[in-house]
């Protein structure tokens, strides 16, 4: 339990990049703990990107996109804190897993299909010896699975058939699956800032369309709350 103590402060610092590497080359006693329990951390802190979206390995990435998550959850309470700074820990976490180099454009590239599936399956067995409940471990399992998602997301209509167009119809499509683990609308939110952290934690230079989305949809989330705010004073005042 001391070793998880350690690790949450990490995880909810202001520079866990540094701090989570420092322990990893200081602390032998910490990193045989994490080793026993998230395995899968060696192979992320070995496993390169060689893709136009990132500029850092799987490990570098996933505590760069803790650190974003951190910076948008400032003010909110502590275990939804640690909700999402674990969510990030996890999303990335199947990366290794489903490694493959193709070639893209003519370049030889490293790509990772289907690794949010695996992250998921990680993030299952991994959060039950993090003083998660199951609660908590259906909405983080659930947030790593739908955390790439906004990649399939265009906000106009294109001729690729596995692309859907935003809508406030699939914002509440999406809404609606979320609400399988906990409060839909809040979930969504949730997933947004997921998607703002992965993206801020990526190669800038391709991020520009994909953060613009993201803000498009909170755009529809915050109409959302506040039609419903409104039909809802209309029906009390009735």
């Amino acid at each position: 339990m001391e070793f998880l103590k350690v690790l949450d402060d990490v995880l909810l610092s202001d520079n866990v990049e540094e701090r989570f590497n420092s322990l990893l080359d200081n602390s032998l006693d910490f990193r045989l703990w994490l080793d026993s329990v998230i395995p899968e951390i060696r192979a992320c802190e070995s496993q390169k990107q060689n893709n136009p979206w990132h500029k850092y390995n799987v490990l570098n990435h996933i505590l760069h996109s803790v650190d974003a998550m951190n910076k948008q959850t400032k003010g909110m309470p502590e275990s939804e804190r640690r909700i999402l700074a674990y969510t990030m820990l996890m999303h990335d976490i199947g990366k290794p897993a489903k490694h493959i180099v193709r070639e893209k454009n003519g370049e030889m590239i490293d790509s990772f299909f289907n690794h949010n599936v695996e992250s998921e399956v990680v993030a299952r067995r991994v959060l039950p010896k993090l003083n998660f409940s199951d609660d908590e471990i259906n909405i983080i399992a659930k947030l790593v699975y739908k955390h790439d998602i906004f990649m399939f997301i265009k906000d106009k209509p294109t001729k690729n058939p596995h692309w859907r167009v935003l809508t406030p119809e699939l914002v509440e499509q999406e809404i609606k699956d979320l609400a399988k683990v906990g409060d839909g609308a809040k979930l969504m939110k949730w997933l947004v800032m997921v998607g703002r952290s992965d993206n801020l934690a990526q190669n800038e230079k391709m991020t520009g369309e994909a953060l613009a989305l993201l803000d498009k949809i909170d755009k529809i989330l915050a109409r959302r709350t506040t039609e419903l705010k409104t039909r809802n004073a209309v029906l009390v005042g009735v």
